[in-house]
């Protein structure tokens, strides 16, 4: 877990997490459900009854968009695309690619699987209202199955709308580059179009909160603004992959970084490093062996008057897997590593034996050079 994630554990070894945004909408859904949908939709439904619904249909939507991201992930992993996880939060759910799809055909087949999924899913439960029926599922059973049957539905055209990122502006922008030839320009046309999209929605949203419709404009507007950022941020990711394209980490790393003495007293650690240097967390290395690291957390658990005598071996803590990363890794792979974790900076390793140290300004400012033509 790190401050915006919350990892769940792997499915057909894929890590799946939470952001902690999910919480909000996962409320939200639950809330609106219990206290608007099923008493509209069959009044007889009791109000703790609503509550309940609630809470199921909100965790069988959210498994719905888990498959949608899944079932991208797969067929993504079978065209040779690693992928670093799954993400739920406030919006739906994003798969993480570690790479760009190698030609037209993979990002047709991967776009296409989620709303595919969701067709299926949408068919799924509609079938198990229609034959379940209220007799043998219940009312609040069978207002559930057909709920998540219409929002399955939404969910596959939502998702097909020509904007990218989502899935129909993949599906845009992989047609584009089988015409062109040119996933850069079949990308920046896929992306302005998905600028468009979300423009219409912020404009629709605002129209309909003139309208008296504050919440659904309001959530439109959302909407609008987060697929206008994605669809930036699609673009400069792309942009700075092919920058940083043949690049590892050992070439913008840095071999001059702050790291302690195990021997060292929590007295000059205090005055030689937390005083002099402004890091969060700080190597305690020897012999170029990684010994763990030690943060302002360690000495607080240490009384003023022991400092001079307590060594940093003593409150030295391990190292978390996710602050290290391999020489011979890709720059771009660091560069994402650090933005999903929520770190700055990484721990360079090779063979057991600490090289140096690469941050995130260091990597962008290379890809800016590069970008620029100064490189």
């Amino acid at each position: 877990m790190n401050a915006v994630n919350i990892r769940l554990g792997k499915l057909l070894g894929i890590p799946i997490s939470i952001d902690v945004s999910w919480f909000i909408i996962f409320a939200l859904i639950v809330f609106t459900l219990a206290n608007y949908y099923f008493p509209q939709v069959n009044p007889s439904i009791t109000p703790a009854m609503s509550w309940l619904g609630g809470i199921i249909a909100a965790l069988l939507l959210f498994s719905s968009v888990l498959a949608h991201e899944l079932m991208h992930s797969v067929v993504a992993k079978r065209n040779g695309i690693a992928i670093g996880g799954i993400t739920l939060f406030i919006f739906g759910g994003v798969s993480r690619m570690k790479d760009e799809p190698r030609t037209p055909q993979s990002e047709l087949k991967m776009a296409l699987a989620g709303p595919a999924t969701s067709f299926v899913l949408a068919l799924v439960f509609w079938l198990i209202a229609f034959y379940g029926g209220k007799a043998r599922l219940g009312v609040l059973g069978y207002e559930i199955a057909a709920y998540l049957g219409i929002i399955n539905l939404v969910l596959g055209i939502f998702n097909m709308i020509p904007g990218f990122p989502l899935d129909g502006g993949r599906v845009l922008r992989a047609i584009l580059w089988s015409a062109m030839d040119n996933l850069d320009r079949a990308t920046r046309i896929a992306s302005g179009v998905g600028q468009g999209v979300a423009y219409l929605f912020i404009f629709g949203g605002f129209w309909m909160m003139l309208l008296g419709g504050f919440l659904s404009g309001l959530w439109l507007v959302f909407i609008g603004w987060f697929l206008n950022n994605a669809a930036q941020q699609s673009y400069q990711q792309l942009a700075l992959r092919r920058a940083l394209s043949g690049i590892n980490v050992h070439r913008v790393m840095t071999v001059d970084f702050p790291h302690v003495s195990p021997a060292a007293s929590v007295d000059q650690f205090v005055h030689d490093y937390l005083l002099q240097y402004n890091y969060s967390a700080y190597p305690v290395t020897e012999d170029d062996n990684l010994l763990g690291i030690i943060t302002v957390n360690e000495v607080r658990d240490i009384p003023r008057s022991e400092w001079k005598e307590t060594p940093v071996r003593q409150i030295v803590k391990p190292v978390d897997e996710e602050i290290i990363i391999d020489e011979n890794d890709d720059a771009f792979d660091a560069l994402m590593h650090m933005a999903e974790d929520g770190n700055n900076r990484l721990l360079v390793m090779h063979d057991g034996k600490i090289k140096g140290m690469v941050t995130q300004d260091s990597i962008i400012r290379l890809a800016q050079l590069k970008l620029s033509g100064l490189y």
